[in-house]
């Protein structure tokens, strides 16, 4: 059997989408979505995964890539909706429960932050970098 491994990202925001590949856990290829969303060309991104979406409705990664573009946007609503999709289809997913915790502090909401930050734990312990980067936020 013939295994193709992606090339690492090297973008610290594209590390929290929760997958250190540019490859979805539905094998969807995401590249040209991290790069998009790597070089803040956040538009364009939403545009990309809405179509991929049509294709892959079930894609935790896409939901999280989407609501991360959003939020960068100050789509707050929407985000916070995507957000929730793709916790839906994984809630073990480490990069929405970071940016979801993220948009519970730029929303006004360090308790619900504090609970993302709780289920990290869980999920990842306290040495995973998305625990990390959430914690990080969650004090300063």
């Amino acid at each position: 059997m013939l295994m193709i491994l992606a090339s690492p990202l090297t973008a610290n925001n594209a590390l929290a989408m929760g997958s250190s590949n540019t490859w979805s856990e539905g094998g969807t290829d995401l590249s040209a979505v991290s790069e998009l969303v790597d070089t803040g060309m956040y538009d364009m991104a939403i545009d990309k995964i809405e179509t991929m979406l049509k294709e892959d409705p079930d894609n935790a990664d896409l939901f999280n890539y989407l609501a991360y573009s959003q939020r960068k946007l100050g789509d707050f609503d929407s985000a916070a909706q995507n957000y929730e999709r793709a916790l839906m289809i994984n809630p073990e997913h480490v990069g929405a429960l970071e940016y979801q915790g993220e948009l519970f502090l730029q929303t006004g909401k360090p308790e619900m932050a504090q609970e993302n930050l709780a289920r990290l734990e869980q999920v990842c312990g306290m040495d995973c970098a998305e625990y990390k980067e959430l914690s990080g936020k969650i004090t300063n």
